[in-house]
């Protein structure tokens, strides 16, 4: 593995160095592709141009240096996401696509992440689990053990939404992600986000009964329906503290931990409604030096760092008297903060909750059923908080405008069932 890692950080240098010059050259291909983002109005068209190619190296793979050759603009901007991710993100590990290998090595040490890790981290899952099956033996082990048998293999890379056909394709890779529902079909330009910013319980479903991780529809009591039913069906050996962690002090349960569900909190938001997309915010198209359109894939920052984004944003919110990118970014910063004190009064309320219900089973003058309730109802306001952060963190309110309203809403639902539940305790 060690082979692996000076290979992956030989390539980002190399193809960086490469493409800093490239994109400065007045003669780059042209970025633009059908179905890229809903664009903003940038003042100039994409140009036409015929299918660029790519060329395919011997195994039928293309690397992310030879899809740079064609696409240098967005290959550079896609590798830039390593210079902006500490603007509002100080608090969580770097969240950036283009250092994903860093970030997995750094998080778990000596390369012992499992392969089922990197369903989301890595194309080449698909390589793997192809040629090896998805038995708990193989997401078990660690990606690693693999490392001789793919040599060229890369962490996220343009596979990972485009396959081999980056004009034309734009498609969730993400095997597994791709067999959870059979009633709930998201839009393919939010699949392609979704197949890693979604419900993290994707990785351990094909070793269970499970094939519908949406039957009960995408929101949070949807969900959190789903848990309850999925939970007799855990399989341990393979990841069951995906749908269900138990708190070792009170026997509480938390449900869908580590789920970053950016995908179903996004299902029918204004924003959506409005034909948008992930892409329109966080890969805005953008115009280069020379005049050409292209699509930026410096996906891992924040859109109201972006002023491209922020343009993007005013073509609406203008409406509402937001003059300038700056008062849009101070509109945003608003609702983040609005939502924050929310999720902050519901860390609060669980702690209370949880308190009251230690206390109870401490002094035995509670009964089992009243016990029982209460830390049910704890369960369900920590999934609702779970819902609406994405990743949680100190970063609170960060993904307001996801959803805002659905997320406020939920605040105030969640308050409400864990303060009545305390209440009980008493």
């Amino acid at each position: 593995m060690k082979s692996k890692k000076a290979t992956t950080a030989l390539l980002t240098v190399a193809v960086c160095g490469a493409l800093i010059g490239g994109a400065a050259l007045a003669g780059c291909a042209s970025g633009a592709t059908d179905g890229d983002t809903k664009a903003p109005d940038t003042g100039a068209a994409a140009s036409a141009s015929a299918t660029p190619e790519v060329k395919v190296g011997a195994n039928g793979v293309s690397h992310i240096a030879d899809w740079g050759e064609v696409y240098p603009l967005q290959t550079a901007s896609f590798l830039n996401g390593a210079n902006n991710i500490e603007e509002r993100d100080g608090d969580n590990r770097s969240h950036s696509h283009a250092l994903l290998a860093e970030e997995m090595e750094a998080f778990i040490p000596d390369a012992t992440y499992a392969v089922r890790c990197m369903a989301c981290h890595s194309s080449w899952y698909k390589e793997i689990t192809e040629a090896h099956g998805t038995t708990a033996e193989v997401l078990n082990a660690p990606m690693a053990s693999y490392a001789d048998e793919f040599t060229d293999m890369e962490f996220w890379d343009c596979r990972t939404c485009h396959e081999d056909d980056p004009a034309n394709t734009l498609k969730s890779t993400n095997v597994v992600f791709n067999q959870i529902s059979t009633s709930y079909d998201f839009p393919e330009k939010d699949k392609v986000c979704g197949q890693c910013h979604s419900s993290d319980t994707q990785k351990m479903l094909t070793q269970l009964d499970i094939d519908d991780i949406y039957k009960n529809g995408v929101s949070a009591d949807g969900l959190f329906q789903t848990w309850l039913e999925f939970e007799p069906l855990v399989d341990w050996e393979i990841g069951g503290n995906n749908v269900v962690q138990i708190d070792e002090e009170t026997g509480i349960k938390m449900y869908g931990e580590g789920s970053v569900v950016d995908l179903e909190n996004f299902q029918g938001s204004n924003h959506q409604n409005l034909g948008m997309t992930c892409a329109s915010c966080h890969m805005p198209q953008t115009t280069a030096e020379d005049g050409t359109v292209y699509t930026s894939h410096d996906a891992s920052g924040s859109p109201i760092e972006n002023p491209v984004a922020l343009e993007y944003c005013l073509t609406c919110h203008e409406n509402q008297g937001i003059d300038s990118p700056e008062a849009m970014k101070e509109f945003v910063l608003g609702k983040e903060d609005e939502l924050a004190q929310g999720q902050l009064q519901m860390r609060e309320d669980l702690e209370a909750l949880k308190a009251a219900i230690v206390e109870a089973k401490a002094a035995g003058n509670v009964d089992e059923k009243t016990i029982e309730e209460a830390s049910m109802a704890w369960s369900k306001g920590r999934w609702y908080l779970r819902y609406t952060y994405g990743h949680e963190g100190e970063n609170v309110g960060k993904k307001a405008a996801h959803n805002f309203d659905q997320m406020m809403d939920l605040m105030q639902r969640g308050h409400k069932l864990v303060t009545e539940a305390t209440a009980t305790l008493a």
